[in-house]
């Protein structure tokens, strides 16, 4: 298992100009670590849906990857997220799991013992598929793996999903997500879009 702040720094260092979406605990530690503002706090408006989001962000601005930081509790909530990307995934979007095999946002629930991650994106159709059907289904066990895949994940067509065991032991900071709408212009903003 990797430490997940270990795991988050080593994607910040390589990103560039990637959209990341985070959801559930991802948007308290990844700010730790990235300030960017292509960085979108997807938290407040859909638990387990921050990949539907992303993939309507790599469907719309097709000339730019969109990384999406997903919970396995989220997956669980919103299933059919993994068939909709598997028949509509752009080559933009990287989805990375993190496999805690717990609900952590919601107190640390143990998910079923039995859940095979990759197993379900393969039944859903993700390998082979997508629009450009080039989708990749791949296991990262350790942080060599994340130095050695990523920036080849960066660049290859996808979509890409990707499932990667972590777990953590550095304290949360605090939940503090307010003024929604604003970063929902901030990321207009980013993305050079109009305003509204």
């Amino acid at each position: 298992m990797i430490e997940r702040l270990d795991l988050f720094r080593a994607v910040a260092e390589r990103r560039t100009d990637e959209v990341v979406v985070t959801t559930m605990t991802a948007t308290l530690q990844w700010p730790l670590v990235s300030q960017h503002p292509l960085d979108f706090d997807f938290l407040a408006f859909g638990m387990g849906h921050a990949s539907d989001f992303g993939m309507g962000l790599a469907l719309a601005r097709p000339e730019r990857k969109v990384i999406v930081w997903k919970g396995d509790g989220g997956l669980l909530m919103s299933l059919g997220s993994l068939v909709t990307m598997a028949r509509y995934g752009p080559a933009n979007l990287i989805v990375l799991l993190l496999e805690n095999r717990s609900y952590e946002m919601v107190g640390g629930q143990p998910l079923p013992p039995g859940v095979d991650f990759v197993g379900l994106a393969v039944a859903a159709g993700m390998e082979g598929g997508g629009r450009e059907g080039s989708g990749r289904i791949e296991r990262w066990e350790t942080l060599d793996d994340v130095d050695r895949r990523l920036p080849e994940v960066l660049t290859e067509p996808g979509p890409h999903f990707v499932v990667i065991p972590v777990h953590n032991s550095e304290p949360l900071p605090p939940v503090s997500h307010s003024d929604h709408a604003q970063r929902v212009i901030d990321l207009r903003t980013a993305l050079g879009l109009p305003e509204r």
